[in-house]
């Protein structure tokens, strides 16, 4: 108890300093630039510029807080504040040879300003070390993984049958931050014409606890990024797996509208060669754009205009008299994100179970709105309707509707409205609300 009571102040500033390194490592998380530069593959000469900056810079502010601050207890009071050998360590790990030898200099030049002179030569060359560390390690997920509790990974692996494979590296970076804090540690008591900063005792016991201090202030941080650099590729990957299975939903409904629709021109190449021919060059404009590439998502607008081309395959097809269209959309509308073929099924299911089979025809109405931030879209037929018993299932049965239902989950999760009602002999009703996206060419128009 002696021990620690002599050497409060020294505990106090270790526990305070792996505070401040946590807190530094989640603020600059935040920082979009520094979280794009941090965690790239291949960096170039501005991007290593920029690390070394957002980095370097509170290592340097760290060291010009420690050197003002004046105490006349065992350490300054202040010391906390000095992430030197850490920083410049953690600089070279990530960083590489180039900033960890920056930042280095800068920090052991703060000091030099301060009468440190060992500092300008032991921190640039800490940081070429652990940069020449992260060039030599086979694999730069042995940087992200490193923990300071290396030992129980190590009996871990010594089960495994796999004790180097598995911890060599870690062994490595972890006696190299051993080594590297004893070095300072014996260097700042054996050296009297060059000062240096460290943590004066003549204790062993609070030695290792300075040890276990700089082990944590470099793994916490560590730590930190690496969970923040796994949850940016656990987005990235969510987001290739929805759009995976958009583009498979979508491979499953273009191939069904092309069926029905060679299906129509089949019926008509012996009764009508000519209205055949004129569904066949309308198709051919579709399938060029088909084929042209698609996105996911589309503007309501590219939507319409699609629309419109199958419409007037369906017009050509029945006449005029029987099927007609009538649209009103908002012109606020056509800008906005909407997930491709999404209107295309719903009103074929119209066409083709509510107006073909009823004998004077119908009308197909297409309207869009915005309500409260959300667009909305209707679709209504006054066809002949769907039953009871088949509304229940037609969120299942078929590949239309299921598909449009699906895609709209996918996309949105549960922030959608879909809804499809009917009476038989007077029409069916459906009604999509979905969250309001622009595209990105409006809103650059708007700034």
């Amino acid at each position: 108890m002696d021990i620690f009571a002599t050497n409060r102040e020294i505990l106090i500033a270790l526990l305070v300093k792996l505070g401040i390194i946590a807190s530094l490592a989640s603020l600059l998380t935040r920082s979009q630039p520094f979280r794009k530069t941090l965690f790239a593959e291949e960096r170039e000469a501005a991007e290593k510029l920029t690390l070394t900056l957002f980095w370097g810079l509170p290592l340097c502010i760290g060291v010009v807080i420690r050197c003002a601050g004046v105490g006349s207890g065992t350490i300054n009071p202040f010391a906390a504040f000095d992430l030197s050998l850490e920083g410049t360590f953690i600089a070279g790990l990530l960083g590489g040879t180039v900033s960890g030898a920056i930042v280095g200099g800068c920090v052991g030049l703060v000091a030099l300003l301060h009468q440190e002179w060992a500092a300008l030569a032991i921190y640039p060359t800490l940081g070429l070390l652990a940069g020449l560390l992260r060039n030599l390690s086979p694999r730069k997920e042995e940087i992200w993984n490193f923990s300071p509790f290396v030992f129980i990974n190590l009996v871990l692996s010594f089960f495994s049958r796999q004790l180097f494979s598995k911890s060599g590296w870690q062994l490595i970076f972890f006696f190299s931050c051993v080594g590297v804090e004893t070095m300072r540690q014996v260097l700042g008591q054996a050296l009297t014409s060059a000062r240096l900063f460290y943590f004066p005792t003549d204790s062993l016991i609070v030695f290792a606890l300075i040890l276990v201090a700089s082990l944590s202030c470099i793994g916490v941080t560590l730590k930190i990024w690496n969970n923040t650099r796994l949850e940016i590729k656990l987005a990235e990957q969510e987001v290739l797996v929805v759009k995976a299975r958009l583009d498979a939903l979508a491979h499953q409904i273009n191939p069904h509208f092309l069926f029905n629709t060679l299906n129509s021109i089949a019926s008509l190449i012996r009764s009508n060669p000519a209205k055949a021919r004129a569904i066949v060059l309308k198709l051919s404009h579709i399938l060029r754009k088909l084929l042209h590439g698609h996105e996911n998502f589309i503007p309501l607008r590219e939507e319409v205009e699609f629309i419109d081309n199958y419409l007037d395959i369906e017009v050509s097809r029945f006449g005029k008299d029987k099927l007609r269209v009538e649209k009103e959309i908002d012109d606020r509308t056509l800008p906005c994100m909407i997930p491709s073929m999404i209107l295309q099924p719903i009103i074929e299911n119209s066409i083709r179970h509510g107006i073909s089979p009823k004998i004077e025809g119908g009308r197909i109405r297409i309207c869009s709105a915005l309500h409260q931030q959300r667009l909305c879209i209707q679709i209504a037929d006054d066809g002949l309707g769907i039953s009871e018993d088949k509304l229940s299932s037609i969120y299942h049965s078929g590949i239309g509707i299921s598909n449009v239902l699906e895609r709209l989950k996918v996309a949105y999760q549960t922030d959608f409205d879909f809804k499809v009602s009917s009476r038989p002999g007077e029409g069916t009703f459906t009604h999509i609300e979905i969250p309001l996206q622009e595209s990105r060419e409006s809103q650059k128009a708007v700034t």
